[in-house]
């Protein structure tokens, strides 16, 4: 759980108070659905100030998850990181905009400010490396391992006339352009 109190701070205005953070979160679904795996601790730096009329949390947050990558479905380690800015209401009750601003009680819990941020960091296409060629669409070899012995489909045949009328050429023209 990610929960300080702030009776102190509280009382303290154009004060601010630094917190280091380690912990855990509940399990929340990945890109594919399933859960993802959390492979270190989460760490949370977390930056409270008193603003006079409400209190300002910025946090930053890190941790290691194992995913599956979306092109060899080999599983991997990656790092990722989020941020959030919260604010807490010490007197009234909205912002300047009208915005309701939760009230701070003697003891703040960011465990949901914590899990949000790991869930918008997650990639939106996991890839165990940039360069990673995926699985082979006829035998499901992992072709980052090397190449395998399938044939590669060059097209339906009774389309091959059209490669003669454009000689073979690619994209349909040399130039790019239209001539006049």
């Amino acid at each position: 759980m990610f929960t300080i109190s702030v009776a102190r701070l509280k009382n303290a205005p154009a004060q601010q108070r630094r917190y280091l953070l380690s912990g855990g979160v509940e399990p929340f679904p990945g890109p594919g659905g399933e859960p993802v795996r959390i492979l270190s601790p989460v760490e949370l730096d977390l930056s409270v100030t008193n603003a006079g009329d409400f209190l300002w949390a910025v946090g930053e947050v890190s941790a290691t998850i194992g995913l599956s990558c979306s092109r060899c479905i080999g599983e991997y380690a990656e790092k990722i990181a989020g941020r959030f800015e919260e604010k807490y209401r010490l007197h009234g009750g909205a912002d300047e905009e009208g915005k309701e601003i939760p009230y701070a009680a003697d003891e703040i819990d960011f465990t949901g400010h914590v899990t949000e941020s790991l869930v918008l960091s997650l990639p939106m296409k996991p890839l165990c490396r940039e360069s990673c060629l995926g699985l082979c669409q006829y035998c499901g070899k992992d072709l980052n391992s090397g190449g395998c012995s399938c044939q590669v489909d060059k097209g339906d045949p009774r389309l091959s006339v059209l490669k003669d009328l454009f000689g073979g050429i690619e994209g349909g023209g040399g130039g790019g352009g239209t001539e006049k």
